[in-house]
């Protein structure tokens, strides 16, 4: 063990070099103290029990105390690793008096620099288990930013060692955001509890690794039998949760605190006389062995796997993508690379890994790639990353495992961020608008990102595939509210990890986040229900991986229990805050510059706009002093461009979700002047609100959906279809002011006779309402400034609304004869304002009274056939 041996934090894991390494640790000590105050024992016993600790599987131990040179030399000789806890008075008012915060980083420094570049070092816990009762009367703010204060202290000195505290249930929520890992002590005694709780963990701990610093048994109150059983479970639990590793408590019974020997407990899995007990050579047989660096336990079933990757110009990551596909740890797994017609050298990469299956379409974007890849694949479930990503080895393993251990149609996990390659990349990595994914409990998603997903085939081919109008993003969005909406349950794996670069460039940001404002867009027209009135997306769950604001909205609550003394302490994240997605959007900002111009003209009004700007600052400058930087490029500039990116993004998304509404929701003027070639006895007259159809032969509505869908694609109309939460089966987009939202009913007359009846709506469009909008402030300012009446502006406007109601009832007008021809081809009768159904052909009309139908059909009142 050498001083370049350091383990290293990546993720949810360590690793020892480039392989992963699983902490498996016991907590020794404290012994009764000698006459010169050592309390960790004899040097020879010490050898003694590092020789037998490294023949259990063990390779750390954690130590209370500063430890004396001698100790930390003879781990390093048998190659066992120290994590050592830092001891102070919390049980005190530590931070009332500046001299006791001082005495005590003061201890934090002295302890650390005694012990630099030690290779037997693996870190430093700087406190453990501050009562929830204390941390309550201090603040836990104040005493978060206390113990980050310590981490810094300590890696200033020594910055290769790694750097946590240790904390427990009841203050589960003392979580220091510059930790290198996260450490709780648990004692859960029943499985199913411990692994709930241990996911509840992965998720709050966010990308660090997670391990347990304490858990065991006592041998005195419980058999050996017992300890041995418990401590075989969890550390299967463990391992299955995905943690980085345990601590058990403790390596033997001997233990000394509070001044005096502890006689009444016995914890250790061998005795004061170092013999072993029964959980000794369980925790062996689980730890132990040459394959002990990171174990795995067999999953359930493995099913064949089929992982596609989609790219488009994406040769700059791409070989680093398939290189780590490669040495996936899954036994029965494909790649397919779906080139959607890229330009680059996407193509050359892929020739250097004959094991990969190459498939090159034309660009047709990234879902219809996505379902190309779907076709081609072979396995049972189909799992997706992207070019720009890099597997974890362990990736399929985990994911897969998740998938199988429950009545789940998929799966993700999440996709951490690389370390950035300068301080461009690492400010864009800390702005939001990243991909993320939604919780809705610990364990099921809401929303997995598309580079990190994995679904069943039949649940796949069940919602037919990935939606191919999402050209650039979105598509995993829709794809998984639709799995939800078939009323499957996607699952998540927070040790599924893919590494997902960020852009590179200010300008790559900015055209990922206008994709995701055209997504939104689209989106939007298909998930109404999931949009708010700002047209950003109301999550029902809990979104992870970004920044909180606690210091100016959205401060999470913490559930303390009576008089502050429960024994699990949770904190609950606050939801998206509406009032930061309003004052930070694009209509908040339109209108802040709109009252700056309304208010050169009414002076009381120009403080308005400049309060309005200063809450969207607020939101920015939130973001700026809340957002995690990797700590080398973490410098003023650097925040400073967050806060940039922060006011800017939300912005440019917004932009772009309006610019692709009036880009796609609206059908080129050519199309609407174009007119419809009807038989006149075909052609309907009357009222264009309203058409009714009859059919002898059971022609219900949907063939007159059918054929309306089928004209509006033959002529490039723009349109949406009803997704289950609309009133209107269509809604056809016309010019900027209007759309037409049609909608049908069937009535059924029996014996074949259906009666389809046909309702046009005209609907006003956004830009319609906000050109009003301004046009009536405008008229009012300028009647208010005057001392008579001017008529011109007043008709000028109404001049103005005259034009709005000819273009809605031209665009009415050419929708209607969309009807008459999709009826005309679905072979139904138009139906005469006298209650005639007109016949398709030739042959001279036949006068049917109202109420002359089949007499097992229900009697109809003699307007109902009227229009």
């Amino acid at each position: 063990m050498t001083a370049n041996s350091r383990i290293r934090p990546r993720a949810k894991f360590f690793f020892d070099g480039d392989r992963k390494f699983f902490v498996k640790g016991v907590t020794y000590g404290p012994f009764k103290p000698d006459a010169g105050g050592n309390t960790f024992g004899e040097p020879d016993q010490v050898d003694a029990d590092l020789a037998l600790m490294g023949e259990a599987g063990v390779n750390l131990v954690r130590i209370y105390h500063s430890p004396p040179r001698w100790f930390l030399d003879r781990c390093a000789a048998s190659g066992m690793r120290v994590l050592v806890t830092l001891p102070w008075e919390k049980h005190i008012e530590f931070l009332r008096e500046r001299s006791t915060r001082k005495q005590i980083a003061e201890n934090v420094r002295a302890s650390v620099k005694r012990h630099a570049g030690h290779p037997a070092i693996f870190g430093y816990l700087v406190g453990n288990e501050i009562s929830s009762t204390m941390a309550r009367w201090l603040g836990t703010r104040r005493v978060i930013e206390f113990v980050e204060e310590l981490i810094g202290i300590g890696r200033g000195i020594d910055p290769d060692a790694l750097f946590s505290y240790a904390t427990y249930p009841p203050t589960e929520y003392l979580l220091p955001q510059n930790a290198d890992f996260s450490c709780f002590n648990v004692y859960l005694h029943n499985q199913r509890d411990f692994e709930g709780y241990l996911l509840r963990l992965q998720n709050l701990t966010g990308e660090h690794p997670l391990i347990l610093g304490e858990f065991g048994m006592d041998t005195i109150r419980h058999s050996q039998e017992e300890q041995a059983e418990m401590l075989g479970w969890h550390v299967d639990s463990v391992v299955k949760c995905g943690l980085a590793g345990t601590i058990l408590f403790a390596w033997t019974d001997e233990w000394f605190t509070g001044g005096q020997e502890v006689m009444d407990w016995a914890f250790g899995i061998v005795t004061r006389e170092r013999k072993p007990k029964k959980a000794f050579y369980t925790i062996q047989e689980k730890l132990g062995g040459n394959n002990s660096i990171s174990p795995h336990l067999p999953l359930p079933k493995t099913p064949f796997v089929s992982v596609i990757v989609c790219s488009y110009n994406g040769a700059r990551t791409l070989a680093a993508c398939l290189d780590s596909l490669g040495k996936l740890n899954y036994p029965a797994y494909e790649v397919i690379l779906v080139d959607d017609g890229s330009t680059d050298d996407t193509a050359y990469v892929a020739a250097q890994f004959p094991s990969v299956r190459y498939i090159h379409q034309t660009n047709h974007g990234l879902s219809h790639a996505r379902n190309t890849g779907a076709a081609a694949a072979k396995g049972e479930v189909l799992a997706y990353t992207d070019s720009d990503c890099m597997a974890d080895a362990d990736w399929l393993y985990y994911l897969i495992g998740t998938l199988v251990s429950g009545d789940y149609a998929g799966v993700g996990g999440p996709n951490i961020t690389p370390l950035a390659q300068n301080w461009i990349q690492a400010c864009v990595a800390a702005a939001p608008g990243g991909p993320n994914h939604v919780l809705l409990t610990d364990t099921v998603a809401e929303h997995i990102p598309g580079c990190n997903m994995a679904f069943y085939r039949w649940a796949f081919e069940g919602v037919g595939g990935f939606d191919p109008e999402y050209r650039k993003a979105g598509d995993d969005v829709d794809f998984c509210w639709r799995i939800q909406q078939a009323g499957w349950v996607i699952s998540f794996s927070p040790t599924a990890i893919v590494w997902h670069y960020r852009r590179f460039t200010l300008r790559a940001f900015m055209k990922q986040q206008d994709g995701y404002g055209e997504a939104e867009s689209l989106l939007r027209f298909k998930h109404l229900i999931f949009f708010g009135p700002t047209g950003t997306a109301k999550w029902r769950g809990q979104i992870y991986g970004t920044t909180r604001f606690s210091w100016f909205v959205n401060r999470p609550v913490i559930y303390h229990g009576i008089f502050g003394e429960g024994f699990f302490q949770s904190i609950y994240p606050a939801p998206q805050s509406d009032v930061a997605a309003y004052l930070s959007s694009i209509e908040w900002f339109a209108l802040t510059i709109f009252l700056f111009g309304l208010g050169i003209f009414l002076p009381g009004l120009r403080i308005v706009p400049y309060l309005m700007l200063g809450g969207t600052f607020c939101v920015a400058l939130s973001y700026m002093v809340r957002a995690r930087i990797e700590p080398k490029f973490d410098t003023v500039h650097a925040r400073l461009l967050v806060m940039i990116l922060a006011f800017v993004q939300p912005l440019v998304r917004g932009f772009s979700r309006y610019f692709t509404w009036l880009r796609f929701k609206r059908t080129p003027a050519n199309v609407i002047r174009k007119h419809e070639h009807l038989p006149e006895r075909v052609r309907s007259r009357g009222s264009l609100s309203r058409r009714v159809f009859w059919s002898d032969e059971g022609r219900d509505r949907h063939y007159l959906l059918g054929e309306m869908f089928r004209l509006l694609d033959e002529e490039g109309w723009r349109y949406s279809t009803d997704s289950g939460w609309n009133d209107w089966d269509i809604q056809i987009y016309g010019n900027f002011w209007w759309s037409i939202a049609l909608q049908t009913v069937t009535e059924d007359h029996g014996r074949g006779k259906c009666l389809t009846r046909v309702r046009l709506r005209n609907r006003m469009v956004i830009t319609m309402i906000i050109f009003n909008l301004v046009a009536i402030s405008l008229l009012i300012y300028h009647q208010v400034n005057l001392s008579r009446v001017d008529f011109w502006p007043i008709v000028f406007y109404g001049a103005f609304l005259g034009f709005l109601g000819t273009r809605a009832r031209a665009l009415k007008s050419r929708v209607a004869e969309l009807v008459d021809l999709a009826a005309f081809r679905a072979a139904l009768q138009r139906v005469s304002r006298k209650g005639k159904p007109v016949a398709p052909t030739p042959e001279p009309e036949l006068e049917i009274a109202v109420n002359a139908t089949d007499p097992a059909s229900p009697q109809l009142p003699a307007d109902a056939l009227k229009e």
